[in-house]
Order: C-alpha cells, then sequence, then structure tokens
C-alpha cells in the first residue's frame, strides 16, 4: 500500500465518521424534539443517506404555517444549513434568495430561502437542533412583523456573537 493510498482511507474514515450524526445522538435528538413537539410536527428522513435531513412544521403566532428543512449532512460536526421550504419574500416584493446581513438569509438552495441561525465560527457541536429550531421559529416571527411594519429584518434581529 502507498502512502498516498494509506492517506487517502485514513481521510474516508475520518470523512464517515465526521460527517454522519451517530445513532445515539440521532436518539437524543429525536427524544428532545419529541418532548416539545407533537410527533406529527417533525419527521427525520433519509438519515442513512449522504443527505439527512429533518422536516418541522413551524407555525407562527399569527397562524402562518411554515415546513423548515434541516441539512444533517454534516451536523452535529458542523451547522445544519435551514431552509424555509419555499421562497420568500420581502415586503417590498424582494425574493430572500442571497446572502443578506439585513435580511438575515443565506444563499438559496432548491427554490428555498436559507435562514441564517448561527455564525460559523460560533456553532458549537452540543447545540441541540431543538435549540436551532427555537431559533429559526423566531426567525420566523420577526419575518411575520417585517411584513405587518416593514421594518427589516435587522430591526428585529441584531447580528449576535454567539
Amino acid at each position: 500500500m502507498t502512502g498516498s493510498n494509506l492517506t487517502n482511507q485514513i481521510l474516508d474514515i475520518f470523512t464517515i465518521k465526521i460527517s454522519k450524526m451517530d445513532n445515539r445522538r440521532y436518539q437524543m435528538e429525536e427524544q428532545i424534539l419529541a418532548h416539545y413537539l407533537p410527533r406529527n410536527m417533525f419527521r427525520f428522513r433519509d438519515m442513512n443517506t449522504s443527505r439527512p435531513y429533518l422536516q418541522i412544521g413551524a407555525v407562527t403566532n399569527d397562524g402562518t404555517c411554515y415546513l423548515l428543512h434541516f441539512d444533517l449532512s454534516q451536523h452535529p460536526y458542523a451547522k445544519p444549513k435551514v431552509y424555509v421550504e419555499e421562497m420568500l419574500r420581502t415586503k417590498n416584493g424582494q425574493l430572500m434568495d442571497s446572502p443578506s446581513g439585513t435580511n438575515h438569509t443565506l444563499a438559496s438552495w432548491n427554490g428555498w430561502t436559507q435562514l441564517c441561525h448561527y455564525n460559523d465560527n460560533c456553532w458549537d457541536s452540543n447545540v441541540s437542533l431543538w435549540k436551532v429550531y427555537i431559533k429559526c421559529r423566531l426567525w420566523l416571527e420577526m419575518y411575520r412583523a417585517h411584513l405587518r411594519t416593514g421594518n427589516t429584518m435587522e430591526h428585529y434581529l441584531n447580528h449576535q456573537r454567539g
């Protein structure tokens, strides 16, 4: 076996280990979500593939329903990308499809708006999906307030260090 083959095998093992949530973590995340949400409000999907994800239904205080898509392909070692399974628009009709500090959005995917919920540098692998959901749920409340008032998302959601 050559040195480069050995290096590639080690990298493959390391990648597999850090790129998927292990079963113990999956069980813990599911138990935490089930404690706070009805089981029909969330579903883990494709967990044994390279694109595992979680869907959570979110209902804002004004009764508006959204479906959140958590990309778990690198979780918990990297923050999950979270999308609203639709393309949102600002009050003035602008698509929320690109990175924006004012709107607290990141690049869209699959025609869906991506929410900014954690700074990459502040992510900690011990953060539960429940906490990510709470931040996204708050984002949705501020989005609804933006639509009602016209105030920017930044007016409600100051950038945080953590």
